[in-house]
Parts: C-alpha cells; structure tokens; sequence
C-alpha cells in the first residue's frame, strides 16, 4: 500500500540518512569524499534549474549515473541512483504541487548526512522509526 501521510521535514531528514546508511556504512567505511559532495550539490542546483519537474531532475539524474560511479554505489535497497529515483517518484505521487521543494530539502538532507557520515552512528537519529533513542 502506498504511503499518502503528509510529507514531513523529519521524514525527509530519516529517509536521506537511511539512503546514505544503505550505500555507505555508517561510520564513513565507504565515504564518497568530494566527489560525492559535488555530486549533491550539483543535485541540488538540478532540482533548483528544473522549474519545478521531477521529469527534469530525472533526466539529469539518469545522465549523471551514467557518467558518475558515485551515484552507482550500491547498497542492499540497489544503487544509490536507483534510491533517489526511487523517492523523487513517491514524492510526486504523494504531493505533486510540492514535489519539487520536498526534493530540494530531501536532498539537501541527503547531502548533509553524506558529511556526516562518521557521526550517523554516533549521535543517533531522535526520530528514525518514531522512536526516541
């Protein structure tokens, strides 16, 4: 059953940190460096130019995995590619108005906790699975 609970702030931070966990370890056992860090920012800069779609940023996205192997790093959910693409369509289909600036944050969070990588582990998520650790 798909998900239509309102798109949260928090759910965004959860599902980006989650992704990296997958496709990196916590700990930072396989940080992506710089590369992956202007990889995001220039994620970020794609969702900005699209004007709004999501076709547009998955246009860019799929040209990017072809190019970058950041964005073929695998985890056991598939590749980070393939996760991304994966929660830009749910965003959509949840809430097509607001599709684009979910996704903006999204990866923003995304970003974040990719620098953050070796601390992921160390100060835990207060929310992950609505539970206070």
């Amino acid at each position: 059953m798909a998900n239509t609970a309102p798109v949260t702030l928090s759910e965004l931070v959860v599902e980006a940190e989650k992704i990296i966990s997958d496709c990196f370890g916590t700990g930072g056992s396989a940080s992506a460096g710089s590369t992956g860090r202007t990889q995001l920012s220039n994620a970020i800069d794609a969702i900005n130019q699209a004007q709004g779609s999501i076709e547009v940023f998955i246009n860019w996205l799929r040209y990017q995995t072809a190019r970058e192997n950041f964005w073929r790093t695998r985890g056991k959910n598939g590749s980070l590619g393939e996760q991304v693409y994966k929660y830009a369509e749910e965003l959509r289909t949840r809430d097509s108005k607001n599709a684009a600036q979910n996704l903006t944050y999204f990866l923003g969070f995304l970003r974040r906790a990719l620098v953050a990588i070796n601390y992921l582990d160390k100060i835990p998520a207060q929310l992950r699975g609505g539970e206070s650790q």
